[in-house]
C-alpha cells in the first residue's frame, strides 16, 4: 500500500473549515472522533458532510484519541482538540498568477509578509486575516514560515479559510500589485513626515498591507515599492508591538478608515 504523506487538524472549526472552505485544497482521508464526544448539532454536520463525501469517520475511545493527540503535538493543552480530528494532504498554497488574473475585484486586500520566521505569529495573523475578511497572505519562498501543521494548530482552522501565496520576490510582487490597481502600503516604527499614523491614511482598495519581522521591518527594496507607509502610534516607551498584535491592530484600523 501506498504510504500517504499526511497531516492531522484537531478540533471541531479546523475540521469543519476543511471541509466547507478549504483554501488549502486538501484531500481528506479521514474523520477520527473520540467516542466520548458529544454528537453536538455542530458535529453531526461535520459527519454529514464527510459521509456525502465518501470520507472515512473512526471512532476511537477517548484513551486512544489522547494518545493519537500527544504523539502528533508533545506537550500540549489537549483541551482544545475537542474530541476530533481529520487525517489530510498537507497544505497547497495558492498560485498568485491565478488570483491576480482571475480572482480580483474593487474590495480585494491582501497581506504581504516581508521576512516575518516565527510560527506562533504567522498562525496569529493569519486568524486576524480571516476575522477582518482579507483575501490573504502572500509570504516568500525564501526568508519565511513554513506551512505547517504547527502554523495549522495555532490558527485555530483558519489556515484551511485562507489563501497563502508563496512568491520568488517580494518587490516585484509589490510591482505585479500595483500595475493591477493595488494600493500598497507599508508599516514602519520610523515616524517622519512621510509617514502617515494608520489612524489619519486614508485606506483605498483594492490594497495590500505589508509587515515585516519585528527585528528589522520591512526591507529597503520592498519599502520602496510602497505607495504610502504608515505607523500606529504608541504612546508607551515601548520599541515596537509583537507583529501579530500590530497586524490586528494594523486591519481593524483600515476597516475603520477604509475610503
Amino acid at each position: 500500500m501506498e504510504k500517504r504523506n499526511y497531516e492531522l487538524i484537531y478540533g471541531i472549526n479546523p475540521v469543519c473549515s476543511v471541509l466547507t472552505v478549504n483554501s488549502g485544497r486538501r484531500k481528506v482521508y479521514k474523520i477520527i472522533l473520540s467516542k466520548s464526544r458529544k454528537k453536538t448539532p455542530k458535529v453531526k454536520e461535520i459527519i454529514c458532510r464527510a459521509m456525502e463525501n465518501n470520507i472515512c469517520i473512526t471512532e476511537v475511545e477517548q484513551g486512544k484519541f489522547s494518545k493519537l493527540s500527544e504523539g502528533y503535538f508533545p506537550n500540549t493543552d489537549f483541551s482544545s482538540v475537542q474530541g476530533m480530528a481529520a487525517e489530510v494532504s498537507p497544505y497547497n498554497c495558492y498560485s498568485f498568477e491565478q488570483y491576480i488574473n482571475n480572482e480580483t475585484n474593487k474590495k480585494s486586500k491582501l497581506i504581504v509578509l516581508d521576512g516575518v520566521t516565527d510560527v506562533g505569529n504567522f498562525g496569529s495573523i493569519i486568524r486576524n486575516c480571516s476575522a477582518f475578511g482579507f483575501d490573504g497572505i502572500i509570504i516568500s519562498k525564501n526568508r519565511s514560515v513554513d506551512v505547517n501543521k504547527r502554523v495549522s494548530k495555532i490558527s485555530a482552522g483558519a489556515l484551511e479559510e485562507i489563501k497563502i501565496f508563496k512568491v520568488t520576490n517580494i518587490a516585484r510582487t509589490l510591482q505585479q500589485l500595483k500595475k493591477s490597481g493595488f494600493w500598497v502600503y507599508g508599516t514602519t516604527l520610523e515616524k517622519t513626515r512621510e509617514v502617515q499614523s494608520a489612524d489619519e491614511t486614508k485606506f483605498v482598495f483594492p490594497l495590500a498591507i505589508v509587515f515585516g519581522s519585528e527585528d528589522r521591518g520591512i526591507s529597503r527594496l520592498v519599502g520602496d515599492n510602497c505607495d504610502i507607509m504608515t505607523n500606529i502610534i504608541i504612546k508607551s516607551t515601548a520599541q515596537s508591538l509583537n507583529v501579530s498584535v500590530a497586524s490586528g491592530i494594523m486591519l481593524y484600523i483600515i476597516q475603520k478608515n477604509a475610503g
